[in-house]
């Protein structure tokens, strides 16, 4: 509460006012940066939390104690208890987090094997499942005893270590096969309306979860560059892909200012749950290097599209994560010479924020 009030105090303190100036959808260059949106909420307007890692919670522990033991006793009973726990525990604390993902193990582990072919029916969920449950379930029990500190590991103080935590959670977060679930993800992609042929980069692709939605649409004449700094995350894009064949989609190692792609190369710019990042840790220097690289990687007509967390407001249910209010990124992009020409939110906790390079 008291980093809002010191925030809130900043901005009243840039904007003598209490509204934030904004540039909307309509606008024209000039009249843009006289437009405002009113500060209503009591909640911080940017909250970055431990990035995309989720707080540990005692409810957390005991459903993530209980699933491990399953996997580890192959006890069906203690399987059913952590889904009763996750199924309490989901909308109070980590609604669009891991719970999803680990309360769709325990379906599987007390599912018939028509429950099961039906969970595995898309290629990707089966892909994200055996990464997961290779070697009787190896990698995720590794994630519970590292994540809910249920077993030691030699490594768990030192950068590799927490990587390797980091790299887990991340993965079981973005490709988690109950995303659509919460996000109704079918219906960002929906609203980009993407034609067979186009060029897309997915920046911080994580392990390829829009990534591959978007090799479908675009076809064989399009390509999709996943675009991440996490070379496991790539290494399994890339596995997934060969094994599907999908062809059209290449990876890339990016930067933490800049994307690496050549100028005018992508018809789409697309970062999820990523901006955050961007305006929260990196210095002004960084910042304008990376969109600088956005902005040539466009081409002339090319669209950025920025899809994160909203600020929900007393009474909805949040995204219990890091957000950022939506006003802040269109203020920024405004003034690095970006105009908003569309925006989208088919829930409270997730907006969709579509630009194009002013002329």
């Amino acid at each position: 509460m008291l980093y809002s009030k010191i925030l809130v105090c900043l901005l009243l303190l840039f904007t003598g006012s209490n509204t934030i100036s904004i540039a909307t959808a309509g606008d024209s260059p000039a009249a843009a940066p006289g437009n405002a949106a009113p500060i209503s909420s009591k909640v911080s307007l940017v909250h970055l939390g431990s990035i995309d890692s989720f707080t540990i919670t005692e409810q957390g522990t005991l459903a993530g104690r209980l699933l491990l033991n399953a996997l580890e006793n192959k006890d069906s009973k203690e399987a059913a208890a952590a889904k009763v726990v996750y199924h309490a525990i989901i909308p109070k604390e980590h609604y669009g987090g891991e719970y999803t993902a680990l309360e769709w193990f325990c379906d599987y582990l007390l599912g018939t094997d028509d429950d099961r072919r039906v969970q595995l029916a898309d290629r990707f969920h089966r892909s994200f499942f055996g990464f997961f449950a290779e070697n009787d379930f190896a990698n995720l029990k590794e994630y519970l005893g590292r994540k809910y500190k249920l077993k030691k590991f030699a490594d768990s103080a030192t950068d590799e270590g927490r990587d390797r935590l980091s790299f887990l959670e991340d993965f079981i977060l973005f490709n988690n096969p109950r995303r659509e679930e919460w996000e109704r993800t079918s219906k960002i992609v929906e609203c980009l309306k993407i034609q067979p042929g186009a060029t897309i980069a997915d920046v911080g692709s994580g392990p390829g979860y829009y990534t591959f939605k978007f090799a479908e649409l675009t076809g064989a004449s399009g390509k999709v560059y996943a675009i991440d700094t996490v070379q496991n995350h790539l290494d399994y894009v890339q596995n997934v892909s060969r094994k599907y064949g999908l062809s059209n989609i290449e990876t890339v190692k990016d930067r933490a200012d800049g994307i690496n792609l050549n100028p005018d190369t992508a018809d789409l710019v697309f970062m999820c749950s990523l901006y955050h990042i961007i305006y929260t840790t990196s210095t002004e220097e960084v910042k304008d290097r990376f969109v600088e690289s956005v902005k040539e990687a466009l081409k002339p007509e090319g669209r950025l599209v920025v899809v994160d967390n909203a600020v929900v407001q007393d009474g909805q249910l949040p995204y219990h994560g890091p957000h950022i209010a939506k006003e802040l990124v269109i203020g920024q992009l405004y003034y690095y010479g970006f105009d908003l020409t569309e925006q989208y939110q088919f829930i409270p906790q997730r907006y969709v924020l579509v630009f194009k390079k002013r002329t």
